[in-house]
C-alpha cells in the first residue's frame, strides 16, 4: 500500500507545525491547511487518507468540515484534535463520523498512539478490499455459508481460526496470517501445531474442543507473534450437541497493555518518590522531638535544612505531576503577559547558588547586553527555567562549573545552560523528555527525581511556540539551549518605560 497522506488542519501554526514533527519519520506523507475553507478545497484537489482536524476556528469551524468529509469523502478518517475538547463536544465529533479525538497541548506519543490505529484501520481496509477485488466477489455471488464467511472474514480486524476437531485448520481470514505471523503456506488442511509454534495456544484449543467451554488467554510478544494478543476460543457444536470444531479470535491488545504499563509505572514510582523521603521527613522529625534539647545547634540546624530540602522535592514533584495532567487533559490556563527574561533568571539564581555553594560548584552568568521581553505565562515559564538550570547544578559534581548565557538572534530569545557534569550517553539522550525516564547507572544512583521535570520543561516551551535543543557529551557535561520568540524590540520596551 502507498504511503499514508495526512492533512492537518489547524489554525495554529505551532499546533500544525507540532504534529507534523511528532508523526515524522513513520512513512507518512504531510499536508497543511490553516483553516476550513483551504482544507476542504485540498481535499477535493488531492484526496487523503487521514486528516486532523482543529475543531474550533474562524470561518468554517470543524465541524462543518468533519460533515462535508463524511458526506463526500467518507473514507477518509478523520481525528479531532481541540483545545476545547469536552465530553459532550468529542461525543458529538464521534456521532459526525469522527474516528476518534485528542486534546491539545498534546503528547507527541499520545498522538502517535491514535494515529497509528487509525492508519492500521485503512491498511486492514484497504487489504480487505484487495481481497475482494482479487476473488471478484459482490454481495449477489454469495450463495452458501462459506461464500458468505468469507466476506465477513475479509473484513474482520480481529484474527480468526477455524479448525475442526482433531485441532486441523478449516479456515482463517487475511488477519489471521499477518497478526499471528504465520510462515507456512498453506495453512488451510494442516493441523494446527504446525502453523502456531506456542504450545499454549494449542492446548487452549484442545481443552476448548475436549471440554465444550470458552477458553480465554493472553500471550505476550514473543510467544504467538510480535503484539500482544487476547485469544477468546469457542467450541464449535452440531445440531446433535457434538463438538464438531473451534473458531479462536486473536485481538491485538498491544495499546491497552501500553496504557496499562504506564499507569503501573505511575502508581510505581509515586509510591517510591513519596515514601523515601516522607519516611526521611519523619524520622528528622522523630530526632528533632526527642533530642534537639541535648544536640548542639548547628545538628538541629542541619536536620531543619534537611527536612526543608526533602519536602520542597515533594512539592516540586506533585506540582508538576499537576501541570503535565492538565495540559494533557487541555485544561491548563496561560496567562501570557510581557515578562523581561532577566528578571525570571535573576529570582532564579538567587534561589539556586544556595544549593550550587553547598556543592561548591561554580554559576557563571553572562546575560546579553540587550533586554529582552517574551510573551509567556510567568509561573510556568519560571518552573521550566527552574527545572533546567536546577538539573545542571544536581548533575554536576561538586567543584564543577554551570555556565548560563542569554542570547537574542533572529527574533527569538536563548537561554543557554552548560555543565561540567556526568553527561548522558547516546543510547538514553533521545528518552530524556520521556516521563518517568531517568538515567540509570552508578553516577546517578544517589540523585533523586521522578523522571518528570524535562516532559514538564517541554510541554511547558512547546506551549510557548518555543523549542528546546540538548548536546551531551557522556562524563564532560550538557547543553540545554530554550529559544522563544521575543514580542517586540527591546528598543520599544525601553521607550514606554522612559515615557512612563
Amino acid at each position: 500500500m502507498a504511503e499514508i497522506r495526512i492533512l492537518i488542519i489547524d489554525d495554529e501554526t505551532v499546533i500544525r507545525e507540532g504534529v507534523q514533527r511528532a508523526l515524522s519519520g513513520r512513512g507518512y506523507q504531510f499536508s497543511k491547511a490553516e483553516n476550513g475553507e483551504m482544507g476542504i478545497d485540498m481535499i477535493r484537489k488531492e484526496g487523503y487518507d487521514i486528516v486532523l482536524l482543529d475543531l474550533m476556528m474562524p470561518g468554517i469551524d470543524g465541524f462543518a468540515v468533519l460533515d462535508w468529509i463524511k458526506e463526500h469523502r467518507p473514507s477518509i478518517e478523520v481525528i479531532v484534535i481541540t483545545g476545547f475538547a469536552t465530553v459532550s463536544k468529542a461525543v458529538t465529533a464521534m456521532k459526525q463520523g469522527a474516528f476518534d479525538f485528542v486534546g491539545k497541548p498534546f503528547t507527541p506519543d499520545y498522538i502517535r498512539i491514535v494515529v497509528s490505529r487509525a492508519a492500521e484501520k485503512i491498511k486492514l481496509e484497504a487489504e480487505a478490499k484487495q481481497l475482494r477485488e482479487e476473488h471478484t466477489l459482490s454481495l449477489a455471488a454469495i450463495q452458501n455459508e462459506q461464500s458468505r464467511l468469507k466476506t465477513v472474514f475479509g473484513c474482520m480486524v480481529e484474527a480468526v481460526v477455524i479448525t475442526d476437531h482433531q485441532s486441523v485448520v478449516v479456515h482463517h481470514n487475511p488477519a489471521a496470517i499477518k497478526i499471528l505471523e504465520i510462515q507456512t503456506d498453506p495453512v488451510i488442511g494442516k493441523p494446527l501445531a504446525d502453523s502456531i509454534l506456542d504450545e499454549t495456544a494449542v492446548k487452549m484449543v484442545d481443552q476448548a474442543i475436549k471440554h465444550s467451554k470458552v477458553v480465554t488467554k493472553e500471550f505476550p510478544p514473543g510467544t504467538i507473534s510480535r503484539k500482544y494478543l487476547r485469544a477468546h476460543c469457542a467450541p464449535v457444536t452440531a445440531e446433535s450437541g457434538k463438538v464438531i470444531g473451534s473458531v479462536t479470535a486473536f485481538e491485538d491488545i498491544s495499546t491497552h497493555k501500553q496504557i496499562d504499563q504506564m499507569k503501573s509505572d505511575f502508581v510505581a514510582m509515586v509510591a517510591h518518590e513519596l515514601k523515601s523521603p516522607l519516611a526521611s521527613v519523619e524520622q528528622m522529625i522523630y530526632a528533632l522531638q526527642i533530642g534537639c534539647e541535648h544536640e548542639a545547634g548547628q545538628a538541629c540546624s542541619t536536620m531543619h535544612k534537611r527536612i526543608t530540602v526533602r519536602t520542597r522535592d515533594l512539592l516540586r514533584m506533585i506540582d508538576n505531576l499537576l501541570n503535565l495532567s492538565k495540559m494533557e487533559n487541555g485544561t491548563v490556563e496561560f496567562n501570557l503577559e510581557p515578562i523581561k527574561g532577566h528578571e525570571i533568571l535573576d529570582h532564579i539564581l538567587d534561589i539556586i547558588t544556595e544549593q550550587a555553594e553547598s556543592k561548591k560548584i561554580t554559576i557563571n552568568y553572562t546575560p546579553t547586553e540587550i533586554d529582552w521581553w517574551f510573551n509567556v505565562d510567568y509561573d510556568h515559564i519560571r518552573t521550566a527555567f527552574m527545572n533546567i538550570i536546577s538539573n545542571a547544578v544536581k548533575y554536576t559534581p561538586d567543584g564543577g562549573t554551570v555556565d548560563i548565557t542569554t542570547s537574542v538572534s533572529g527574533g527569538f530569545a536563548n537561554l543557554s545552560v552548560v555543565d561540567s557534569g556526568i553527561g548522558i550517553s547516546k543510547e538514553d539522550l533521545p528518552h530524556i523528555f520521556d516521563r518517568f525516564f531517568r538515567v540509570k547507572g552508578k553516577a546517578t544512583r544517589h540523585i533523586t527525581g521522578s523522571g518528570l521535570g524535562l516532559s514538564l520543561v517541554k510541554e511547558v516551551v512547546e506551549a510557548h511556540q518555543g523549542y528546546i535543543d540538548v548536546h551531551s557529551e557522556l562524563g564532560k557535561g550538557t547543553t540545554f539551549t530554550l529559544s522563544f520568540p521575543v514580542t517586540q524590540p527591546a528598543t520599544e520596551h525601553a521607550e514606554v518605560a522612559e515615557a512612563e
